[in-house]
């Protein structure tokens, strides 16, 4: 996506005061948002990637639902995150450069998060001691 398609996409999205999913107190919350969608848990990509439902715990201590891109080639590495977006009676995922951008909390609350997928990831070294955030 171009600097220009972001930014038309971050003005679209601020008019409709988007609201993400997300800044809840307890993780249970999270969970029951990613349950709403329809996507499984663990989902296999082209290219050894798969999409993750997962929990973000922020640094802040609060969680947002999020699915991640993973990839196997490198061991589980996060290489997208992705938010959660209110639209209608749907979610539109939103990469979390360009929710950062529209969410009113500030990026120091955020980051670094620590992550758990709701279901094993195959090949993923990362999470060690899942289902323990990482």
């Amino acid at each position: 996506m171009s600097k220009k398609d972001q930014a038309l996409l971050i003005d679209q999205l601020k008019s409709q005061s988007a609201k993400i999913i997300g800044n809840y107190k307890r993780q249970a919350w999270a969970v029951k948002a990613l349950d709403k969608s329809s996507n499984p848990s663990v989902e296999e990509e082209s290219g050894g990637k798969y999409l993750a439902k997962a929990v973000l715990k922020a640094n802040n201590g609060t969680y947002y639902p999020a699915f991640l891109t993973l990839s196997s080639k490198e061991r589980g590495t996060v290489t997208g995150v992705y938010f959660m977006v209110e639209d209608q009676e749907s979610f539109q995922l939103i990469p979390f450069e360009i929710a950062k951008e529209i969410m009113k909390i500030d990026e120091s609350e955020l980051l670094p998060f620590q992550y758990r997928t709701l279901e094993k990831v195959p090949k993923d070294e990362k999470q060690k001691n899942w289902p323990d955030f990482t």
